[in-house]
Parts: structure tokens; C-alpha cells; sequence
């Protein structure tokens, strides 16, 4: 976009100082199984100087055309295997529960756990299996889609603020240490779409507002289990960071959006008990 439109930056671009309605084209060569950004028309970038981590979406920055091939991802260490993947399921919790969910986004969600409850144990055990990382790749494209139709919500508006604040802090463990909380804190909101979304990884569910305490713990320990043993407390995070973390979710630019899309009004109080809760292990 950049290229498009001569003198202005990239912090313009990223604080909403101009509306770009060109890019030059992209062809996008995917080397993870997690962001999606092949199918859709997001992008994040960091504002380091202001610890803001804005997102943009327009339609000029879709790719001409992508190349997703499970051979690129054999490579992946362990632990982006598992961040990345985590993504993907983060875009379909919130993309099947925004205010703009619909019964495609749904639908692809409902697929994308599936797939990454069967496949993310085999391709962490055996990195070099590539009908795993396949159908991985495969869950994070249609998962990239979900959000792209249906958009995105808390997860992903208070995880900016963490890894903006600690730019090495990486995207999915971010997202990681909050899903527990945020899936407590919609689920009576949400109860028959997540129960069945997330049948694959915390079987039994009925759909029941009172099942919200039941999910968040089953969510937590499918991720101990996978090998993301870290809360908030782990990596820095304390009590004494919630109000600046708050403050930075409902004003750093385009995260309003996401929270406005939540099912559930995204007061300051929700935002600090999200964080309270991803403090520690439930």
C-alpha cells in the first residue's frame, strides 16, 4: 500500500490517518499453519515508540494468489508448531462467537478444531509428518476465512496490548494464556455454539450457560497438555500491569472494532477480569 501512496508511513497507515484504496499486488508464500493472512485482507503491525499493535483490514490487500505448502512448514520449531496452530483456533473461537457471526463462520470453525485436535499432537510428535502438517495448514487457511467473514473479538483485541508491551512475548502464546478466560467470560453468552465448536477438545458439553467454569478448564488443560504451561505471571505480567493493559486494548486504534464485535459489551471491567484471570492457572 505503502508503494501506492508516496510520502505517508506506516504509522499512518496503521492509526487510520489515510484510507488506502490501492496496493501493489501481493503473491503470498505461507510459511506457518496459524495467521490465515493467505486468505484474508488483515495485517498487524507494531508502534513500538507507543506500544500500540493496530490492525487493518481492506479489501486492496487481499493476495492475487497464494502458495500454502506443507513442505515450508517442516521446519517449524516446536513451539511455533504450537503458537501458530493456537492462532488458528483463537480466530475460529472468536469468528463463531463475534456479533457478525453467521452459519459459515460456524461451520468453518467447527472443522478447523476438529482438524487441530487430530493433527496438532501428531505434527508436535513427528514435525517431519506431512499429511499432519497438511491438514494443519489446511485448518489455518479455512480458520483465516472464518475471521475474514466473521471477525474477531476479545482474544485477539487484548492480546495486542500484551505482545506490544513485550514485543518478544510470541502472538499465539499470548492468545494462549487468555482463551481460558475469554471463554469463561462469553460462554453463557454463547453456551450451544462453543459447546459444539468445541466438542473435539472438551467433550460432553450440553450447551448450558453453567458450563462456563467446566470449558474454560477444559480449554486450559488441552493447552497444558500441548505444552503451553505459561500464564501471564510466567512472563512478566502482574497485577500492577491490568489498567495499562485495559487502557491499551480500548484505545489502541482499530482494536475497538474487535471489542465492539464481542458477545458480551466489552467494559473496562470485563477487559481487567479477563486479564485478572489469565494471571494464573485457573
Amino acid at each position: 500500500m505503502l508503494l501506492e501512496y508516496e510520502g505517508k508511513t506506516g504509522a499512518e497507515l496503521y492509526e487510520g490517518k489515510f484510507t488506502p484504496e490501492k496496493a501493489k499486488p501481493i503473491i503470498a508464500i505461507n510459511t506457518t499453519h496459524g495467521t490465515g493472512t493467505e486468505v484474508d485482507r488483515f495485517a498487524v503491525a507494531s508502534i513500538l515508540e507507543k506500544e500500540y499493535k493496530p490492525a487493518i483490514a481492506y479489501d486492496c490487500i487481499y493476495p492475487l494468489f497464494s502458495i500454502d505448502d506443507p513442505q515450508l512448514m517442516v521446519t517449524l520449531p516446536y513451539k511455533q508448531t504450537l503458537y501458530t496452530t493456537i492462532d488458528a483456533l483463537n480466530h475460529i473461537t472468536e469468528a463463531s462467537t463475534t456479533l457478525a457471526r453467521n452459519p459459515y463462520s460456524i461451520l468453518l470453525a467447527k472443522e478447523t478444531v476438529r482438524l487441530i485436535a487430530t493433527y496438532l499432537p501428531q505434527a508436535l510428535s513427528n514435525p517431519n509428518d506431512l499429511n499432519a502438517r497438511y491438514w494443519l495448514l489446511y485448518a489455518s487457511a479455512i480458520a483465516g476465512i472464518s475471521f475474514d467473514n466473521g471477525l474477531l473479538h476479545f482474544t485477539h483485541a487484548l492480546e495486542h496490548p500484551l505482545s506490544a508491551v513485550k514485543p518478544d512475548l510470541a502472538h499465539g502464546l499470548g492468545l494462549a494464556m487468555l482463551l481460558p478466560a475469554v471463554v469463561k467470560e462469553i460462554y453463557p453468552f454463547v453456551a450451544e455454539i462453543l459447546a459444539e465448536v468445541y466438542e473435539p477438545i472438551v467433550p460432553g458439553l450440553e450447551g448450558k450457560p453453567g458450563e462456563a467454569e467446566m470449558i474454560a478448564k477444559g480449554i486450559e488443560e488441552w493447552l497444558f497438555n500441548m505444552g503451553v504451561t505459561e500464564k501471564l505471571e510466567n512472563v512478566g505480567f502482574n497485577e500492577g500491569h491490568v489498567e495499562k493493559l485495559t487502557e491499551l486494548a480500548m484505545t489502541t486504534p482499530s482494536l475497538g472494532l474487535l471489542l465492539s464485535q464481542a458477545p458480551v459489551k466489552a467494559e473496562k471491567e470485563v477487559i481487567a477480569r479477563i486479564y485478572r484471570n489469565s494471571l494464573k492457572r485457573m
